[in-house]
């Protein structure tokens, strides 16, 4: 068997395999001055993972994906960007919508995908699974993740007379 269809079969095996639960207290072990990555979740980049949190509130949704966190969170964007967000954060990209922002969803969600770790952007990143018959990274009988959805846009609030 040459490398090319090693490499094939390889990863037909790394996407059939069931995922591996993920936990947000797996994410990081302390350093002498930082959090770092945990060997565990350093284990996992490039598998599949299975991970429950909830979706934050962001008052300014990123694009093609939103974050999971712990625990609800409601982050504003009044100049702090993303610093509300807790430091096990992950980002979750959602390939089917296409850059769009997502309507927020409350209450737990459950997430299955790629691992990926470092690189551009968050530093945490699940790529959500695509699965046609059962909705964008659900299996069967797993509830689906949020499906894009145009996020409502707040109103502006009148000027007031001076």
């Amino acid at each position: 068997m040459n490398s090319s269809a090693l490499a094939l079969v390889l990863m037909f095996l790394a996407a059939t395999a069931p995922p591996e639960p993920l936990r947000f207290r797996d994410f990081f072990e302390p350093g002498p001055r930082e959090l770092r990555l945990s060997a565990r979740l350093r284990s996992l980049e490039g598998r599949r993972v299975r991970m429950v949190g909830f979706m934050a509130d962001a008052e300014l949704a990123p694009r093609g994906g939103f974050y999971l966190c712990p625990f609800p969170v409601a982050a504003t964007e009044a100049g702090g960007g993303t610093a509300d967000l807790p430091p096990e954060t992950v980002f979750v990209v959602v390939r089917a919508a296409r850059g769009a922002e997502l309507a927020h969803r409350s209450g737990p969600l459950e997430v299955t995908g790629l691992l990926e770790l470092g690189g551009s952007g968050w530093p945490i990143r699940i790529e959500l699974e695509t699965q046609p018959d059962h909705g964008v990274g659900a299996g069967p009988g797993e509830p689906a993740p949020p499906q894009p959805q145009p996020r409502p846009r707040p109103k502006a609030l009148p000027r007031s007379s001076r």
